[in-house]
């Protein structure tokens, strides 16, 4: 405790001392006149209402201290002046606000702490109550509900937010079963269907839990990725069988006797040289799309005039398109700058767009290869546009165009000689160069690529 001065000690006696004056003024009146006793009357009135008055103030000043700290300020200051009982009072609330104030901000500041580590997470977190209200949510649960940014998703049902059943009935389950922890596969059924890997803990016991963790962790992309590598499988082991069935099929044939008719043995070789030649341009195809995923292939960095590049593909499918009763033309304006790349890849990119277009394209349907600069962009870029008036791709299959053996039409695109896997390679030749891809399509209208390359004043 402080020590008292002598201020505070008169504080402290004044009330003692207003009793003692009252009472000699109240006996020396008894003795003396009436108008003394009016004049001691009224000295001890005022007295009374100062220290009346003084201590009213003081509990003012107290309740509107303890309002304040109340509303969470706890800078307030609070004076502590006497030491009689409010002054004991005083320094009691003082060292509350501290104490308070000191256990505020360790909350706070462990706040902060949780809502950094949830912000950092990949996974969504939510944290319902037992009736099922959200407590908590992080920006990645609401991204994969789909919830607008302005939304404030704290105090309402999950079901106000998201209505999928699936979840629904894994919440109900939850809320309702004495389990401490459960873990499912759901599918979200939305714009976008997400493949979800939920896992639900209960906080509390068994008998009064007050909440309920739920962490969604979003496998769509190995979803995904496990489909693609299925039909991958899939796919190379229908491509090698095909040509593979039919080499051993007609080279059975030759060596049971058809060696002895010319003709016919002329036939099968010819069949058998051509499933070898489909069979070496599917490994080969392989082989440079595992190149360039692993970059075992080093990428050249040249200057690669875009007028050549035309011109050397279009001499290379003109026969082609010339056979299909196709029209090739060409739409590159001079002085444009070059393409900075690899020659050979960017020639294999063109080529393989160029020779999807011819094929998709009936007679008497029309190829165009263009090129123009882009403006404003960030750095120098060059669009290059291969359009054709072709049978074009239903808006459902343009997303899948580029993974490994994707067919529109798996009939036709075989009978035409594609092994699946060219716009596969054009896409990661895009993407070593630093570009961008795009196919847009109408059906029986025809199907323009987009591809954008830096030139070499861009680098």
């Amino acid at each position: 405790m402080p020590r008292s001065g002598p201020r505070q000690v008169l504080a402290a006696l004044l009330p003692y001392l207003a009793g003692v004056l009252t009472l000699v003024l109240l006996g020396s009146t008894v003795a003396g006149s009436a108008g003394d006793l009016v004049a001691a009357t009224a000295v001890a009135g005022l007295v009374a209402l100062v220290l009346v008055r003084r201590r009213r103030r003081r509990i003012e000043g107290l309740e509107a201290f303890v309002r304040a700290v109340g509303r969470g300020n706890f800078r307030v200051p609070l004076s502590v002046r006497d030491v009689d009982d409010l002054g004991a009072l005083e320094r009691a609330l003082a060292d509350m606000r501290d104490q308070v104030g000191a256990s505020f901000g360790q909350l706070e500041e462990a706040g902060e702490r949780t809502q950094g580590i949830l912000r950092a997470m990949i996974e969504g977190v939510v944290v319902l109550s037992p009736s099922g209200e959200v407590m908590v949510m992080n920006q990645c649960a609401a991204t994969v509900f789909g919830l607008p940014a302005d939304v404030d998703p704290r105090g309402r049902h999950l079901i106000e937010l998201c209505r999928d059943p699936e979840l629904q009935r894994l919440v109900r389950e939850t809320l309702g079963a004495g389990v401490p922890r459960v873990v499912r596969e759901i599918a979200l059924h939305g714009a976008e269907m997400r493949y979800l890997n939920v896992s639900v803990a209960r906080i509390g016991d068994a008998t009064s839990p007050f909440a309920f963790v739920l962490v969604f962790h979003d496998i769509t992309e190995l979803k995904r990725l496990e489909t693609m590598r299925r039909d991958f499988v899939a796919n190379v082991s229908h491509e090698l069988r095909t040509p593979l069935t039919a080499i051993r099929g007609y080279a059975e044939t030759l060596l049971g006797g058809a060696l002895a008719d010319r003709r016919r043995a002329r036939h099968f070789l010819g069949v058998i040289d051509r499933h070898s030649e489909r069979l070496s341009r599917l490994i080969d195809d392989l082989l440079t799309l595992s190149d360039l995923e692993l970059g075992r292939t080093p990428i050249k960095s040249e200057a690669v005039p875009l007028e050549g590049l035309v011109d050397e593909v279009v001499e290379i499918i003109s026969d082609q398109a010339a056979r299909r009763q196709v029209t090739l033309a060409t739409d590159v304006p001079e002085g444009l700058p070059p393409l900075k790349g690899d020659p050979d890849r960017l020639h294999q990119l063109l080529i393989n767009i160029a020779d999807n277009a011819v094929k998709y394209t009936p007679a008497g349907g029309a190829v165009t290869i263009a090129a123009r600069m882009l403006p404003n962009g960030a750095r120098p870029s060059i669009e290059l546009l291969v359009r054709d008036t072709g049978i074009g791709i239903p808006a459902d299959d343009l997303p899948r165009l580029t993974e490994r053996f994707y067919r529109v039409d798996k009939a036709r695109s075989r009978e035409l000689g594609g092994t699946g896997l060219g716009l596969a390679i054009v896409k990661h030749i895009v993407q070593v160069h630093g570009g961008s891809l795009d196919i847009s399509s109408v059906v029986h209208e025809g199907t323009t690529v987009r591809v954008v390359l830096p030139t070499s004043d861009g680098v």
